[in-house]
């Protein structure tokens, strides 16, 4: 049995780059949203989940920028309480990592990077085309733990890409290439095949 090492002496940068690659895959929310001035924002984020399944919540962790002001994305959910999280896959990883590049308030990503976009049904924010998955979604609350807010959003409406559902109505798990995260590290994530051990009872 190998032995443990305790990285609970660590400054909160390397305990965080201990995290990052430990605590993975992470998935990737790819969210857009909009200004009270109408000025549209894109931008990736990986720490996020699936907060509640009924009714159905996302949250993500938003860091300030190195100056400890809000980022944009932030700022335009706290002003119109609306955002749009977009599941993309790898072959959008070049468009995704761009997108996370530090730009002023007024820059528009989606039109710097070309992306065709359609008209969300329920919020403001526009729907990047051709995702794994688009989630619509109204700010429920905030929380703040240090430098992390956590973005809670109810999903409104959530749309599934049609070429990955199968003839029964369900994901074609074969299908699916969702984007993620190991420390600063773009992967794809695959399914690994079931092991071979016969299954131990539960309890």
């Amino acid at each position: 049995m190998s032995s443990m090492i305790s990285i609970d002496h660590l400054g909160p940068a390397e305990r965080f780059s201990m995290v990052s690659w430990t605590v993975a895959p992470r998935p990737i929310a790819w969210i857009t949203s909009v200004s009270p001035a109408q000025e549209n924002n894109l931008a990736p984020f990986s720490f996020f989940t699936i907060a509640s399944t009924d009714p159905l919540v996302l949250m993500v962790a938003i860091e300030p920028r190195e100056d400890g002001s809000p980022k944009d994305t932030l700022g335009n959910i706290l002003a119109t309480r609306q955002f749009v999280v977009q599941i993309a896959e790898t072959d959008r990883v070049d468009e995704v990592a761009r997108s996370g590049d530090d730009s002023p308030p007024q820059f528009d990503e989606l039109a710097a990077l070309a992306l065709p976009t359609s008209k969300a049904f329920r919020v403001s924010p526009p729907v990047i085309d051709g995702c794994a998955a688009v989630f619509e979604c109204e700010l429920v609350e905030t929380r703040s733990f240090g430098r992390e807010t956590l973005v809670f959003g109810a999903v409104l409406t959530a749309r599934v890409s049609e070429r990955l559902i199968t003839g029964s109505g369900r994901i074609d798990k074969t299908a699916v290439r969702p984007l993620g995260r190991i420390g600063s590290t773009f992967t794809a994530s695959t399914l690994l095949p079931r092991s071979a051990a016969p299954a131990r009872a539960a309890g």
